[in-house]
């Protein structure tokens, strides 16, 4: 598939995800994780999974649903699927991916996934160019912190797309493995939860 050169790419510019999904890959730290690309093999035991799935709140103003899995077997291969959905501008934003790569930090319960778009069924014009569609590259990040009361909410980014500076693909963003301080750019879930497991 011909790929606009990056640097022709118009960047998204409405407001509300303007710096959300954009994690750039000057401040990686690395740690105690693994990553892996997606393989037809599948015949062996899991070894890392992350799942999840409910609400969270971009921008700490809009409602998004969203729900993935993502898999990897004691062979490297991964594999899983994601969606997530919701309204801006009176517009829908809606993006469905099958995961291809996954990076997992077992000390910091994080973990980053990425996908390739299978589906893009967004009306927001925002939404409509060339990264944006099926066959294109699409990531995101979450972290776990637990289940109860006193536990803060698990947190989860935007998604980012191949507009992105510094990060062209999801394998090289499940590489890098971002995560800048304080859980920038990273929103509350508001229902649900998130899982971060070294094995299932």
């Amino acid at each position: 598939m011909h790929r606009v050169p990056r640097a022709l790419a118009a960047l998204v510019v409405i407001p509300i995800v303007a710096a959300v999904g954009c994690d750039t890959p000057t401040v990686p730290e690395p740690a105690s994780t693994t990553s892996a690309r997606l393989s037809t093999t599948d015949n062996n035991g899991i070894v890392l999974t992350s799942s999840g799935g409910g609400h969270y709140l971009l921008q700490n103003t809009f409602d998004v649903q969203f729900a993935y899995t993502a898999k990897q077997h004691a062979d490297g291969t991964v594999q899983g699927e994601f969606h997530e959905s919701f309204l801006a501008d009176g517009e829908t934003i809606a993006f469905r991916g099958d995961v291809i790569c996954m990076a997992l930090d077992p000390v910091n319960h994080r973990a980053w996934i990425g996908a390739v778009i299978t589906e893009n069924t967004s009306t927001h014009p925002d939404f409509q160019q060339w990264y944006h569609q099926p066959g294109e590259d699409v990531w995101f990040r979450v972290v776990d912190y637990g289940e109860g009361s006193e536990t803060p909410p698990d947190r989860k980014t935007f998604m980012g797309f191949e507009n992105t500076p510094g990060i062209p693909t999801s394998e090289i963003y499940c590489q890098l493995q971002i995560w800048p301080a304080g859980d920038a750019r990273t929103w509350p879930v508001t229902e649900g939860n998130i899982q971060v497991r070294p094995e299932e």
